[in-house]
């Protein structure tokens, strides 16, 4: 198992050192470390050229979007498995190992998983998600792991087969929200996701927080969920879970813009949405718009 770690860069000057020691002091080191800057203005591409020969630096003239950053390390990439990482989240040091581990006993699985932390500036708290597996072992149903949790893959906490990413045609370019659950999603319906609970990743919350009063707008993601549902190959289980999946993230998108103070938009897409259903929490968001 030779993993390619690929690291999309654009400007995060104050964390990719910190990304890339975590790569880089690995109990089970890491094939190759791949950093694409993305056309950074900080002086990100300094830091990373500081690490000398450890890492492989390709360069982006200019900000072409995340999913192309991806997609340059996954045609760079001389592994035959390759681990993501953001630049402002890190690795614990057993995260490769646990992948390694994963895929002895699972040797014919495309995805390889672990839990993660979420880090608030203050304090570390781990990920929750019943749908989960409590020890090693194969997630049935990935879209149904994503209703009313957190979500269970992170651009940070999954390890691919390379061979699959390039099958299911790498991460959509052009899409800047919920890119990364597209392939996650794609490849759920094409392949065997096996995960272990042990929390090796930490998911830096401080680092990529924003705050906005703008209305929110849907993910675009969903709709690859909406054409995923369609295919004839997906399984009958996972269209009823996509379906739900999506009326959910309709519901959040109501529950932010509330939040926000945009009612009228919350009410807008609360009345016409196609992807919803009748349930208790449209009914509350209802009540609560009257």
């Amino acid at each position: 198992m030779k993993i390619s770690v690929v690291i999309p860069l654009y400007n995060k000057a104050q964390f990719i050192a910190r990304a890339l020691k975590s790569t880089l002091s690995q109990t089970a080191l890491p094939f190759e470390v791949i950093v694409v800057d993305d056309g950074s203005t900080d002086g990100s591409c300094h830091i990373v050229e500081g690490f000398g020969n450890q890492v492989k630096l390709i360069r982006h003239p200019e900000n072409l979007g995340v999913s192309q950053a991806r997609n340059s390390g996954i045609q760079a990439a001389a592994g035959d498995f390759i681990a993501f990482l953001d630049a402002d989240d890190y690795w614990l040091p057993n995260f490769l190992e646990t992948i390694e581990a994963l895929h002895e006993k699972y040797s014919d699985a495309s995805v390889f998983f672990t839990g993660y932390q979420f880090f608030d500036g203050d304090e570390l708290k781990p990920a929750k998600n019943t749908h989960l597996p409590s020890t090693d072992g194969q997630v049935d149903d990935y879209f149904l792991a994503c209703c009313n949790a957190d979500l269970p893959i992170t651009s940070s906490s999954v390890c691919i087969r390379t061979e699959s990413l390039k099958q299911v045609g790498m991460f959509p370019v052009g899409v800047k929200l919920g890119e990364d659950q597209v392939v996650w999603g794609k490849l759920a319906c094409q392949s065997q996701l096996v995960f272990a609970p042990e929390l090796a990743v930490v998911y830096d919350l401080n680092a990529s927080k924003s705050e906005s009063s703008e209305s929110v707008q849907l993910s675009p993601h969903i709709y690859y969920f909406d054409t995923l549902a369609r295919e004839p190959d997906t399984p009958k289980m996972f269209v009823t879970s996509i379906k739900y999946l999506l009326h959910l993230s309709v519901m959040s998108c109501v529950r932010k813009n509330l939040m926000n103070g945009n009612k009228q938009t919350a009410l807008n897409v609360l009345k016409s949405n196609e992807f919803l259903i009748w349930d208790k929490y449209r009914v509350i968001a209802f009540l609560l718009l009257l």
